[in-house]
């Protein structure tokens, strides 16, 4: 993943809420107008904030009284750390992250102007480093819900091409023909509808066993291990079928891709993805080993 320095991110956030304020200054009366945006800023400005500020009093724009700042960094901590939470490195958790930062942040973006404010357009502020940290952290969370949901016996994962792409560092033509029916990252040929606004109506799954192990595959991916703890907690809840569905997605998430690991467990990689595919419980022995390797492996 390319993520922006958090010093860059900072500063582009500082931009951000320029514009906020001075949205607050057109749109309330004067002299309130102008009070209302000192006071949201935390500096006394004269005219227009994205017009006259210098570059130090815009970096001596305190973030730490912003509520949107602790989200963009608290999202920019799980990124750096590949973390599979924002609370905890090593155990999946993708709804508190959607609920208490991401869409906090997506609602904050919505909110921008999307026209100039006078004679300093800074409107494609909207589309820089903060917007890259919310782009990538949607892409990671997807990635996590799909780790979560093969304990479920999810087969299809919520991530787009373009999520994988981000995720990559690839550009999504280049990935998008690795994925389709037949091919390397398979796809599933039922369209459904996103939840994402600003995309398609409508977009294919990527096929969730595929999608994991090729991006274990490269060598610059990096995520953190699942806790073994976790792991045992999904297991204990699961039926034969989910729970080996998890055990093989835990196993690319710890140990690598599966051409790295299954052959010293016994089967190869087409036997784990027909294995995965079906909903087919592990042979006993192989359950067994895989489960004693991940209790291992953090």
């Amino acid at each position: 993943m390319n993520i922006p320095p958090l010093n860059a991110v900072e500063t582009h956030l500082r931009h951000c809420l320029l514009l906020k304020a001075d949205d607050l200054y057109f749109t309330l009366a004067e002299p309130l107008g102008e009070a209302v945006r000192n006071d949201f800023l935390g500096i006394s400005v004269e005219g227009l904030a994205d017009e006259n500020l210098s570059d130090d009093e815009i970096a001596s724009i305190d973030l730490g009284r912003f509520a949107v700042a602790h989200k963009v960094h608290s999202l920019h901590v799980m990124l750096e750390n590949r973390g599979l939470s924002l609370d905890h490195d090593h155990r999946p958790d993708v709804e508190d992250a959607r609920n208490s930062a991401l869409d906090f942040l997506e609602h904050f973006l919505s909110t921008l102007p999307d026209v100039a404010l006078g004679g300093v357009d800074l409107t494609p502020a909207r589309n820089g480093e903060v917007r890259r940290v919310f782009n990538l952290a949607y892409a990671w969370l997807n990635l996590i819900e799909t780790i979560e949901s093969a304990f479920y016996g999810q087969t299809q994962s919520t991530l787009t091409v373009a999520d994988l792409a981000l995720l990559s560092g690839l550009d999504t033509r280049t990935l998008r023909n690795r994925c389709g029916p037949g091919k390397l990252i398979r796809t599933s040929t039922e369209r459904v509808l996103q939840a994402r606004n600003s995309a398609s109506a409508a977009f294919v799954h990527l096929h969730a066993l595929d999608a994991m192990d090729w991006l274990k595959g490269r060598k610059n991916f990096e995520i953190s291990e699942i806790d073994p703890v976790w792991i045992a907690r999904q297991l204990a809840d699961a039926t034969p079928p989910n729970a080996a569905r998890g055990l093989l997605m835990a196993g690319i998430t710890n140990l690598g891709a599966l051409s790295d690991w299954t052959p010293s467990f016994g089967f190869t990689p087409e036997q784990a993805r027909g294995w995965f595919d079906q909903g087919e419980a592990l042979p006993p022995a192989i359950a067994d080993n895989l489960a004693r390797r991940l209790a291992l492996s953090h």
